[in-house]
Parts: C-alpha cells; structure tokens; sequence
C-alpha cells in the first residue's frame, strides 16, 4: 500500500478530498435550496442567505464529522462542533462578504443569487478544507498508559 498523501495519517488525503467535496456539494445544494425557497417566499437575499448557509453549516459538519475526518473525531461532541465553528468563523466571514459584495453589486448576481453562492462558496473551500484538517478534526496525541 503506498503512503499515504495525508500529512497526518489515517485516511488517504483523496479520500478526504473526495468525501469533502461531496459535502460541499450536499452544502451547496442546502445553501442554494434553502435560499431560493426564502427568496421566492419574499426574504431579501441577504437575509436569506444567512438563514440558508447557518443550515448549509451544519450538514457539512455532520458529513465531514461521519465521513471526511471519521477516524480523527473526538468523544466531546459539543466541543468539536464548537471547534468547528469557530474554525469556520474566517471562511464563513470570507463566503458570506463575497456573497454579499456579489449581489449588492447587482447585475446578475442580483438576479440569481445562487450565482453568487456559488462563487462564494468556491473562494472560502481551501481555507475551509485546511482548517479542518489542520485545527478541528487535528489528529489526536495517543494516550499514554498509566504511570510507569
């Protein structure tokens, strides 16, 4: 079996790719549903978008948590989920400025905000991919036996 590509051993790193941007995906698809059904219903998209991307959050968290970093999730739910936000917090601000910039700016992104969801969502996956990777679902130190 060749080495792995992941810095931090455990699952492959294509495999974690594949399976983050599977979530992305199931993400986007909640992110633009939910926004598209809140906008035809008379919310402005900005306020929109921030209802549809709090649940495109938590979709993407249960499925990176099941999925993409499995072998490295923690007992403490609550505090993991709380790390996950709070790694998601510059992503999140980049996404939702872009998003923001996008369809005040008007023109087609005005038209079709799921546009600028799209492009949104693009600018912010790496820094979303790193820090999870990296600081929420970081490998765990083994745990040492008892006193020797």
């Amino acid at each position: 079996m060749p080495p792995s590509d992941d810095p931090a051993p455990g699952r492959p790193l294509r495999r974690r790719l594949c399976w983050f941007a599977l979530a992305g995906f199931v993400g986007f698809a909640f992110d633009a549903g939910v926004l598209t059904i809140l906008v035809n219903l008379g919310l402005d998209a900005r306020l929109g978008r921030l209802a549809s991307f709090a649940c495109a959050v938590v979709v993407t968290w249960l499925i990176n948590r099941a999925f993409t970093f499995g072998d490295r999730i923690g007992p403490n739910i609550v505090t993991e989920f709380a790390r996950y936000l709070s790694a998601s917090t510059l992503a999140a601000l980049v996404n939702l400025c872009a998003f923001m910039g996008l369809v005040t700016l008007g023109g087609p992104f005005a038209h079709w905000p799921v546009l600028a969801v799209a492009l949104a969502t693009g600018l912010s996956m790496s820094l979303n991919f790193w820090s999870y990777l990296r600081l929420v679902f970081a490998p765990r130190p083994p745990e040492r036996g008892g006193p020797a």
